[in-house]
């Protein structure tokens, strides 16, 4: 009755544990639950790097950046294994700790100092399992090792030629590093979209994109990393040139000065990339929020594709407004019809219809259902390329 915040209840059963700084609430067999990962970690492991997790940052960020108990405690460790699994239920608290790397060695000693405590991965109910994501986090960390040690090359990696940074965005009017996000993601040869978390990366001292990498979130996949490398020949554009290029934009720009006035504040939301078949398309809410007001609200939505920009008050005008223009003709050979406007209209319907649900979801922590909406917004984006006939440089992997 004393611990009924979540964090604190699980921090006081498990002080040995270090736990993710985003818990997450689902729905199974009828009643819902908080699911936070759990690491077991070790600043003494032997020849291995500590990790630095957060970039430096100046104060007046801090507070938009970080949330308490976040990846700030991991950071000097030089081992770390989501090991643990943690479920509460939201209605009589209850904790269980499901163990999901019974090879950890350190998992191993508490589990043999506290038996009772734990349980195996195969107890967990399946509708539970069913919700378990890779965490953050954890992703994070693998992340900014991977950006160095993915050179294999000695002499590459002792001049650190090939060295990635985590891409950046403008947020809350600052820059700052891209946090992983999930996304709905269709692997190559698969019919079916995944649900991945995503870490975008950019080499050091440019803006394009380079690679990202995801941690798999579905089974049988859980928990398979994938790299994703971009040709160094090619130019992909990074999160930051489609900053640069809002901002370069005189109409839209002298748009986002006037409201950013005393009394309001502009908000740059968060840069999406959505990978659609060869090529990706970037979308950034932009809000407005009064002083007086208590929440932000969404006035423009920015599109951009290879170079191609457009903005409008809503999602379905801004990607019309990005196909209708310069849009090819098709090959006289291709026997599809050409499609109607009529038929353009309620694809571009759909996805802002998609896009908004998204939004709603994801500001309610409601990740499975905005997942889906993502992938209903993927599905109508690459319906409209297909029939804009899109051309950019293609990737590897």
């Amino acid at each position: 009755m004393f611990h009924r915040e979540i964090r604190e209840r699980v921090s006081t059963l498990a002080p040995f544990l270090k736990f993710d700084n985003d818990p997450y609430i689902v729905l199974a067999g009828g009643k819902l639950y908080w699911i936070i990962d759990a690491y077991a970690v070790s600043a003494d492991f032997p020849y291995s790097e500590p990790s630095t997790s957060q970039p430096r940052v100046r104060a007046s960020a801090r507070r938009y950046l970080f949330r308490k108990n976040s990846t700030q405690d991991l950071g000097g460790i030089n081992y770390i294994r989501n090991s643990v699994k943690t479920v509460i239920d939201a209605f009589n608290g209850n904790v269980s700790f499901y163990i999901f790397e019974p090879e950890d060695a350190l998992i191993q000693s508490w589990a043999k100092v506290f038996p009772d405590l734990f349980q195996t991965r195969d107890q967990m109910p399946k509708e539970l399992l069913a919700h378990i994501r890779y965490p953050a986090d954890m992703l994070l960390i693998q992340g900014l090792v991977y950006a160095k040690y993915h050179m294999a090359d000695p002499a590459v990696f002792y001049n650190q030629e090939d060295l990635w940074v985590r891409a950046t965005e403008k947020y809350y009017g600052q820059t700052q590093y891209v946090q992983p996000y999930y996304i709905m993601w269709e692997p190559e040869g698969s019919a079916e979209a995944e649900f991945i978390l995503m870490l975008p990366f950019t080499p050091k001292d440019k803006q394009v994109l380079i690679a990202w990498i995801a941690g798999m979130c579905d089974p049988p996949n859980y928990g398979r990393l994938l790299a994703y490398k971009f040709p160094k020949e090619k130019r992909v554009l990074g999160t930051q040139q489609v900053e640069t290029k809002i901002d370069q934009d005189r109409v839209l720009s002298g748009q986002l000065s006037l409201w950013d006035q005393r009394g309001s504040r502009v908000i740059r939301g968060n840069v999406l990339v959505i990978p659609i078949e060869d090529t990706l398309l970037y979308v950034e809410p932009i809000y407005l929020q009064a002083e007086t007001a208590a929440y932000p609200e969404l006035r423009l939505v920015a599109v951009m594709h290879n170079d191609n920009l457009s903005y409008a008050e809503t999602f379905d005008e801004a990607l019309y407004g990005l196909l209708a223009e310069g849009r090819p003709a098709l090959a006289p050979e291709t026997e599809r019809a050409i499609p109607s406007t009529a038929s353009v209209d309620q694809l571009i319907k759909d996805a802002n219809d998609a896009f908004e649900n998204y939004l709603d979801a994801l500001g309610d922590k409601e990740f499975d259902q905005s997942s889906k909406y993502l992938e209903e917004l993927s599905d109508s984006l690459e319906k409209l390329m297909k029939i804009q006939g899109p051309n950019t440089p293609a990737t590897d992997r």
